[in-house]
């Protein structure tokens, strides 16, 4: 946009209200998507810890895990790591696998939950009380919310509980026992993971996708953890990430939850927690209040 010498001072002025508000809309858009809510679990039964180191696990190999799914425009990871978790224990238990539908958590969580991110525990929270999960060809997935719909449940869980925080040991052992939730950071270096051990860089305090946790292994002498993404099989290693452990990597020990008998905490009323700001949108937002500023210096000296 050129300005006319004339009105520069009031050109100048609609420039810079354009940069503010590019900036700020900016910042709304990132800051939506990729997130995880993590309201509720510091009020989420927290697991024994377990000690012990039992040997490599990985329930592909049992049948407990669903082939890699794709989440696609809609941030649902909350939702998938919810059905992964459910199907892994369901498979534990009856030795039935069933694909469990994302999009009935997407319709019916609710409390701010949906394709700009979401709530796991809010998701397992609507498995319980709807009495389980569809199948995913009965309820399939679209990749928008919508409204809450009728279903047929097939597997459900009868509780949840933290494994202690940081603690990567309980989590070895509880992985053991089944498939665990998890959250971690959705750092660019993990966008650009293509195979091998993932050792970062990515931030331990900053979650901001949920995951499934399916097994652990050691690999020339490497220790890793087997996570299965939900951005489809084409993405890193056929839709897996193989993380290093011992190192609390991403915070991956920080927001971990196991299947147990612990009822889940009732949700806090009218508790919609805000999106949290990336390094891009930060920067952004530096931008926009950069331009805001050169405004308010313009118009004081014309």
């Amino acid at each position: 946009m050129r300005c006319r010498t004339s009105v520069a001072g009031a050109c100048v002025r609609r420039i810079a209200l354009r940069l503010v508000a590019a900036g700020l809309l900016a910042v709304a858009t990132v800051s939506a998507g990729a997130v995880v809510f993590t309201t509720d679990y510091d009020r989420v039964t927290v697991l024994p810890a377990l000690a012990g180191n039992p040997s490599d696990q990985d329930w592909r190999a049992h049948g407990a895990v669903t082939p890699v799914k794709n989440e696609g425009s809609c941030d649902a990871s909350w939702a998938f790591a919810a059905t992964g978790l459910v199907e892994g224990d369901h498979l534990i238990r009856t030795g039935t696998l069933q694909s469990l539908s994302e999009q009935e958590l997407l319709d019916c969580t609710g409390s701010g939950s949906s394709c700009g991110g979401g709530s796991s525990i809010g998701a397992l929270r609507t498995v319980i009380a709807r009495g389980g999960l569809a199948t995913e060809a009965a309820y399939p997935y679209t990749a928008i919310a919508g409204s809450c719909k009728a279903s047929t449940a097939v597997a459900t869980i009868p509780g949840a509980g933290r494994v202690p925080p940081g603690d990567e040991v309980s989590l070895q052992n509880y992985v053991a026992n089944g498939p665990v939730l998890a959250l971690i950071d959705e750092t660019p270096a993990l966008d650009s993971y293509h195979g091998g051990i993932f050792t970062g860089p990515c931030n331990r305090n900053h979650p901001t996708q949920a995951v499934l946790i399916v097994g652990y292994a050691t690999s020339g002498g490497a220790d890793y953890w087997i996570v299965k993404n939900s951005r489809g099989a084409s993405w890193g290693a056929s839709g897996y990430i193989y993380m290093v452990r011992h190192q609390n990597i991403c915070g991956i020990a920080n927001f971990a939850l196991a299947v147990s008998n612990d009822p889940l905490p009732p949700p806090i009323a009218s508790a919609i927690p805000a999106p949290t700001l990336g390094a891009w949108a930060v920067g952004v937002l530096v931008l926009g209040v950069a331009a805001f500023g050169f405004l308010m210096l313009r118009r004081r000296t014309e």
